[in-house]
C-alpha cells in the first residue's frame, strides 16, 4: 500500500527533448537501447536514469538534457517499440492466404504476438504490472489510430459494411486480447500458445457480433489500387497472423 502511495505521489514524466543533431541522436538512441538492455534482466522499477546513462556510457548531465526522468526515457523505447511493430505489421500479407476477413484479421493478430514475444521488453514495457500510466495512454492513443486505419485497409480487400460507433467497438475489440495476453504475461511472462489461440478466438467472436459471417472481396484491381472504390466509415480493432506463438526472446 505504502510503495501505490508512493507511486501515485511520483513527478509528472517530463517530455524527452527531440534530439537536433546528430551527434545528440546517437546519445538518445544509445541511452534507448541501454534501457532497452537494463529491461532484458531488471524491472522498470528497478532502474533509474543513472543507471541507464552508465550502461549507455553517457555522462548523467547528457541523460538528463535528453531525458529529464526515467520515465521519459521509457516512454521514449514504447513509441520506438510501437513504430516496430507498426513496420512489422505493415509488411506486405500474403493474398492467396486472405479469403474472409477472418483471415485478415487472424493474420495480423498473429504478426503482433510473435512481435511481443520476440522482444522481453516490449513485454514489460505494454504488459507489466510496473506499467507506466504514460505509457497506457499512449498505448491507447496508438490502438485508436490503428483502429480506423486498420478499417480502411480492410475496406481495400473487402466490401465492408456500415458499422455503428465503430471507435467504440473497436476499443473493445484490443481490450479483449490485450486482456488475456496480459494474463499470460504474469503468469508465464510470455503470450504462450494457448492463450494466444484464445485471444484471437474471443476477437473473432466478438467482431461476429456485429460482422456477418462473410463478406464480399474486392477484386484484386481494386486491391491494389485504394482510389478505386469509395471511402468507408472508419473503425475495426486488429493489429495481427496465423502461426504457432513463439517461445519468448
Amino acid at each position: 500500500m505504502a510503495r501505490a502511495a508512493e507511486e501515485t505521489a511520483a513527478p509528472t514524466v517530463g517530455s524527452a527533448r527531440k534530439p537536433a543533431q546528430k551527434r545528440s541522436l546517437i546519445r538518445v538512441n544509445a541511452l534507448l537501447d541501454a534501457a532497452d538492455a537494463l529491461l532484458q534482466d531488471r524491472e522498470i522499477s528497478d532502474i533509474g536514469l543513472y543507471d541507464v546513462a552508465n550502461a549507455a556510457k553517457v555522462p548523467p548531465t547528457s541523460a538528463y538534457h535528453f531525458f529529464p526522468t526515467k520515465e521519459s526515457v521509457f516512454l521514449a523505447l514504447a513509441e520506438r517499440y510501437l513504430h516496430k511493430m507498426h513496420e512489422a505489421l505493415n509488411a506486405p500479407l500474403d493474398l492467396e492466404a486472405i479469403e474472409r476477413w477472418q483471415d485478415f484479421v487472424t493474420a495480423r493478430y498473429w504478426r503482433v504476438v510473435e512481435y511481443f514475444n520476440a522482444s522481453l521488453a516490449a513485454r514489460k514495457l505494454f504488459m507489466g504490472t510496473a506499467l507506466q500510466s504514460d505509457i497506457r495512454k499512449l498505448d491507447f492513443q496508438d490502438m485508436d489510430s490503428s483502429a480506423a486505419g486498420t478499417y480502411r485497409l480492410m475496406d481495400r480487400y473487402f466490401v465492408m459494411p456500415y458499422v455503428r460507433d465503430p471507435a467504440f467497438k473497436s476499443a473493445v475489440g484490443y481490450a479483449i486480447h490485450d486482456g488475456i495476453w496480459a494474463v499470460s504475461f504474469a503468469k508465464h511472462g510470455y503470450i504462450t500458445p494457448e492463450y494466444a489461440r484464445e485471444g484471437i478466438r474471443a476477437t473473432l467472436a466478438y467482431m461476429s457480433t456485429y460482422l456477418p459471417d462473410t463478406i464480399a472481396l474486392r477484386a484484386p484491381q481494386s486491391q491494389s489500387d485504394p482510389g478505386s472504390h469509395p471511402a468507408q466509415p472508419e473503425q475495426m480493432p486488429v493489429r495481427r497472423r496465423r502461426a504457432r506463438a513463439r517461445q519468448p526472446a
